[in-house]
């Protein structure tokens, strides 16, 4: 990965695309029985909250930094990206004994200006590879994918990035979304599929 300055430099020049939903989102049960932490406990659910990255961390989030929504091109990837047991080749094919509940559900939406990570000119210019990017992060100080996360985040004209999946599932991809960056477009939304009505919301 390039150094802080020449990244924030190449991120200016790189090509940027527009991606199309649906998309998949995977976010714990128990936070879908009521609003965030910090908002009004009469306030409904909110399943798109990128809070949670914020708080905690994530792949291309630094902690404590902005907040971010990730997505996946479908359930199967999504699952695999939350839940390291299901692909693991030395283990069996058999259910956890104290897994945490999960909650699909489907994200439709259009979002412009993100930069395409799966794409080789791209891993050129940013002087990466798919295995920088797909690399254990959690036990790292500085991950280069949080480093990266930032700096297009600070960019200003970039509302999010678009990558393969870390858990190397055929064809799966994920995109992580800046939620204060939605509104570079005017075109640009995040809506959360739910004909029941109990997690409708809808971005921005």
């Amino acid at each position: 990965m390039l150094t802080p300055a020449r990244l924030a430099r190449a991120l200016k020049s790189l090509k940027r695309v527009t991606i199309h939903g649906p998309w998949t989102r995977a976010v714990r049960f128990h936070h879908l029985l009521g609003p965030p932490p910090g908002s009004p406990r009469t306030d409904p659910p909110q399943p798109l909250w990128g809070g949670g990255a914020m708080l905690h961390g994530a792949r291309f989030t630094p902690k404590g930094s902005f907040s971010s929504i990730y997505l996946a091109s479908d359930p199967i990837t999504a699952l695999m990206e939350i839940v390291s047991v299901f692909d693991h080749p030395n283990w069996a094919r058999s259910t956890p004994p104290r897994a945490v509940p999960w909650t699909l559900f489907t994200v439709d939406g259009v979002v412009a200006n993100l930069i395409d990570l799966a794409d080789a000119e791209t891993q050129e210019l940013l002087a990466t590879n798919e295995q920088q990017l797909s690399g254990i992060w959690l036990t790292v100080d500085k991950p280069v994918t949080q480093v990266l996360g930032q700096a297009a985040y600070s960019d200003g004209s970039i509302a999010g990035i678009r990558y393969r999946s870390a858990k190397k599932h055929p064809d799966g991809f994920c995109v992580v979304i800046f939620e204060d960056r939605l509104g570079l477009s005017s075109h640009n939304y995040l809506e959360v599929y739910d004909p029941v009505g109990r997690l409708d919301q809808r971005l921005p």
